[in-house]
């Protein structure tokens, strides 16, 4: 089943406040791409049709945000 845009959005915030923590807590860990791509694949099956930029666009600046892909100094606009 799809979720709403709304949906999308809460379970996106918690996967970045998530992320963030255990960037904070381990910045080395070679598996927080992994940890965070077990989420991120979820939520993105979830999207509908529509929404699937939406959710790619702010999982990739919470990617990006927290260090783990390369990114420019400009902030993301995730919404």
């Amino acid at each position: 089943m799809k979720k709403t845009r709304s949906q999308l959005d809460q379970e996106l915030d918690d996967l970045a406040a998530h992320t963030q923590k255990r960037v904070e807590e381990d910045p080395d860990s070679p598996f927080l791409i992994d940890e965070f791509a077990g989420v991120a694949d979820e939520i993105l099956e979830a999207a509908s049709d529509e929404d699937h930029d939406h959710v790619w666009s702010r999982m990739q600046c919470i990617l990006r945000d927290n260090g783990l892909i390369p990114g420019d100094d400009e902030p993301c606009d995730d919404r």
